[in-house]
């Protein structure tokens, strides 16, 4: 464990940025989609390649 303090908040969004690596979209998008989806990787998994797939 780190002597780092971290400021509450500026926590990292692991989950998010797990799915923002695994499907090569923006850290933004991966947070968004955790937070509408929650955190059961089916769901997420299939909101991201959703979102990767969607013309901007």
């Amino acid at each position: 464990m780190s002597n780092i303090p971290i400021e509450p908040g500026a926590e990292p969004d692991l989950a998010a940025e797990e799915l923002a690596g695994k499907h090569n979209i923006p850290i933004d998008e991966a947070k968004r989609i955790v937070a509408e989806q929650g955190t059961d990787r089916a769901t997420i998994d299939g909101a991201a390649e959703r979102a990767k797939d969607k013309p901007e």
